[in-house]
């Protein structure tokens, strides 16, 4: 498919690409012999548990390529939006990390910790990285209590507790906050908005999730803005339109999103896997139905593929390539990757790099707890 090759500009980036530095290969998988590589990559000898300096820091390499999508992308143009949803798990150094540290380095046991807010810890790094947190539900009304409910263990507890206060943390240090709201029951995107101006949590307005109307509304937003928008603390409202399929065809989804009104827009920059965004087409999203300049953004997962993708090859399965791990709960064309495999790096920078290429004001990155189920499976001895 040439042109949508050429859209998306297949040549090597090479600065992203150094940003991403590749981890070295592990050995070759051995499965008649000893030496098992298992579907996290990791290397097993025989039947004994794999050894430490053979599994990844989940969390770090995560970290790393929020660092090195930052840095290519502050290179290419500082007024680019990165926007990190959920990015509470690399703010903090997790117990798995202290003990695979502790297990690397025995003599780690005996210094005090650096704390994660100190210069060159993982909050400061994050929050770096990032021109706004996304959260998710922040101007949503609470639950209510359920008799049957479960009692919360002393480990949810503790990571409840720990969020609550890295909330607190970058809200203090005066990072933009956003809130992507998917309420149930349904709330109006007018409370939203005003609950989220109180809080100085912007609603986001996520629209064609599960939970939410396929459809972009109709009518006009909360505190519509005539004025042209070119930062984030300009934005009064914002959407997100997770997937335009509800449309029945590009051209009519293009069409709806001409007709909205909203400060911020964020979108797939695919109808389908032939049928990408080009750049005259984001170009003319930079515009609200009554004329003023708004931001459009992109929506990029650091952690899974689909096959709706310019990469997607017809022949590969889960496990094939290896990178690909497994499907992906709840998303029918998605598989969740292990993202620190030089060969996904290599797509993901490809894939960044294209959406820089088209002309969209930043992106919206997703998949970044990733990390939280590997340290739970894979036991450290």
């Amino acid at each position: 498919m040439p042109e949508l090759r050429s859209r998306f500009r297949l040549s090597c980036a090479t600065l992203l690409l150094a940003a991403l530095a590749a981890a070295p290969a592990m050995a070759a998988v051995r499965v008649d012999g000893r030496v098992i590589r298992d579907s996290w990559g990791v290397v097993h000898i025989g039947n004994k548990p794999p050894k430490a300096v053979d599994i990844p820091n989940f969390r770090e390499e995560l970290r790393l390529l929020v660092d090195g999508l930052a840095q290519y992308a502050e290179s290419r143009d500082p007024n680019f939006l990165l926007i990190g949803r959920m990015p509470l798990g690399l703010m903090a150094t997790s117990d798995w990390e202290r003990q695979r540290e502790a297990i690397l380095d025995p003599a780690s046991l005996d210094r005090e910790p650096v704390p994660d807010d100190a210069p060159g810890g993982p909050f400061r790094r994050i929050l770096r990285d990032f021109d706004a947190i996304a959260f998710d539900d922040l101007n949503c009304p609470p639950p209510p209590p359920r008799p049957d409910a479960r009692r919360s263990t002393r480990a949810e507890e503790q990571r409840a507790a720990r969020n609550a206060s890295l909330t607190e943390a970058i809200r203090a240090s005066g990072a933009p906050v956003l809130s992507v709201d998917t309420c149930s029951p349904p709330v109006s995107a007018f409370d939203l908005a005003k609950k989220g101006r109180a809080g100085k949590s912007l609603s986001v307005v996520a629209v064609g999730t599960p939970e939410a109307p396929k459809r972009l509304p109709a009518g006009r937003p909360p505190f519509e803005n005539p004025a042209n928008v070119d930062s984030l603390t300009g934005v009064k409202n914002a959407l997100w339109l997770r997937s335009p399929r509800a449309y029945a065809s590009k051209e009519e989804w293009l069409l709806a999103m001409g007709k909205t009104n909203a400060d911020m827009v964020v979108v797939d920059a695919f109808y389908k896997a032939d049928q990408p965004l080009t750049k005259a087409e984001v170009a003319a999203l930079k515009y609200k139905f009554m004329g003023a300049r708004r931001l459009v953004l992109a929506q990029i997962d650091l952690t899974a593929a689909r096959d709706d993708r310019f990469y997607w090859k017809r022949d590969w399965k889960v496990g094939e390539p290896p990178f690909l791990r497994e499907a992906q709960p709840g998303t029918p064309d998605g598989i969740l990757v292990n993202y620190w495999d030089p060969a996904w790096k290599e797509i993901l920078g490809v894939h960044f790099k294209g959406l820089m290429d088209l002309g969209f004001d930043g992106v919206l990155i997703e998949g970044l707890s990733a990390a939280d189920r590997p340290e739970h499976e894979i036991i450290l001895e």
